[in-house]
């Protein structure tokens, strides 16, 4: 069992009780598209 948690918008592995900052940091979307392709690349 993973000792972590994965923010729902970006995917980064979080320490328990610990809170992303990827919605606060105004992330632009390309990045974020680079990674949520990444993510399905890695997946298949």
């Amino acid at each position: 069992m993973p000792y972590y948690n994965i923010c729902p918008h970006c995917g980064s592995h979080l320490d328990p009780g610990e809170r992303c900052d990827c919605q606060n940091r105004g992330q632009e979307p390309e990045r974020r598209e680079a990674a949520e392709t990444k993510k399905e690349e890695k997946s298949a």
